[in-house]
Formats: C-alpha cells, sequence, structure tokens
C-alpha cells in the first residue's frame, strides 16, 4: 500500500510541474455559489456553502459505506484491496477493477472540487498542499480505514486552525508534516489501520 501512496504522490507532483513547465501558473479557478447567504447556528453565522459540503460530505461517506459492502463492485474493489491475488482466484478481474476504482475515486474528486470551490481558489500552486493533506490525513487515519479518514481529517483539522491561531499561519502545513512523522514512528497502519498490524502477527 505505501508503495502505491508514494507513486501516486510522484505522479501528482509530475502532473503539477508539467502544468507549470506549460505555463498554467498564472491560472486560477474558481466557482459561484450553490447558494447565497447565510443562517445563524447557534449565534454564529454559517454560510450555505458550508452546509452543503457537510451535508454532500456525510451523503457520500454513507455512499461508499453502502456501496462497498452491499454491492458486486464494491465487494470486489475491497477484495482486490486486500487481496489481489486471492480476489483474482474467486473470479474478479484485477485490471477493470482497477480502472473502475480510479475512475470512482475521480469523481469523488470532481464532486468534492465542485462543492468547494465557491469557497475559494485553485491553481498549480495549491496542488502540492492539497497532495500533502490527502497522503497526511491517509496515513495518519489508515488508508484501508474510512472512519480513520474521517477522523484523522477532523483531527488534523481542528490541529492546523488551532496552530494559526495561537502560533502562526505559517506553521500550519507543518502539522500535516508532524502528524505523518509521529504516526510513522508510533503507529505505521494509522489510527485505525489494522492490515500491517496483522501481518506483523504472522
Amino acid at each position: 500500500m505505501k508503495t502505491e501512496v508514494i507513486a501516486t504522490f510522484a505522479l501528482g507532483v509530475g502532473i503539477l510541474e508539467l502544468f507549470r513547465w506549460m505555463g498554467f501558473v498564472t491560472y486560477d479557478f474558481t466557482l459561484p455559489n450553490l447558494k447565497k447567504g447565510t443562517i445563524m447556528i447557534g449565534g454564529v453565522p454559517l454560510d450555505y456553502q458550508r452546509l452543503f459540503i457537510i451535508g454532500i460530505g456525510l451523503a457520500l461517506v454513507l455512499f461508499l459505506y453502502f456501496f462497498t459492502r452491499y454491492t458486486r463492485i464494491g465487494l470486489a474493489f475491497r477484495g482486490i484491496a486486500q487481496n489481489e491475488r486471492t480476489a483474482i482466484s474467486l473470479g474478479i478481474k484485477s485490471d477493470w477493477t482497477a480502472a473502475l476504482s480510479l475512475a470512482f475515486g475521480s469523481a469523488m474528486g470532481s464532486v468534492a472540487a465542485i462543492v468547494i470551490l465557491p469557497l475559494g481558489i485553485i491553481s498549480i500552486n495549491l496542488g502540492y498542499e492539497v497532495l500533502l493533506i490527502a497522503v497526511a490525513v491517509g496515513i495518519v487515519g489508515g488508508l484501508e480505514s474510512v472512519p480513520g479518514i474521517i477522523v484523522a481529517s477532523l483531527i488534523l483539522g481542528y490541529a492546523q486552525v488551532i496552530t494559526g491561531i495561537y502560533l502562526s499561519p505559517e506553521w500550519m502545513m507543518v502539522v500535516y508534516l508532524a502528524a505523518i512523522v509521529l504516526i510513522l514512528a508510533i503507529k505505521p497502519s494509522g489510527l485505525f489501520g489494522k492490515f500491517k498490524e496483522l501481518e506483523e502477527r504472522v
């Protein structure tokens, strides 16, 4: 699993540098809000766009949970992720499942971008930050654990905000690097990861 993460990270950096070389560094993209306005919740103003993000995020988590446990394709995803050779012996097509999984993940990323982009802009220069955050959340939560990913994203998000408030914004990205080093030193499988622990017992 670590090999795939490193390869994906390297590929992402390569794509970003290719865009930079092609001269796309000055392009910034954004989208209009799905609905403008704010609502008061507990005396705190909260804009509708962030409510949409929370709602769509929860809907996607529930969808992924049921999809990966109660559909043939979702079970094939899990089978390939856990043990590719065993999954192939049961008739699961590895290449087809991997391609479909990549398309599925790209679709999830597209939905996230459409919902989040109205809150700011995205440019080539932000790509490194996005890649680092994704890797940190995956390592801290455990790459094979959906609950771990959710908990890790909340922990790192709050830690970053607290660091920005009490220290300075320059230290916010250090939170992700420190979290990666700490987790790899203490619990390499992640907070909710189990596969590595099982391998070590065997």
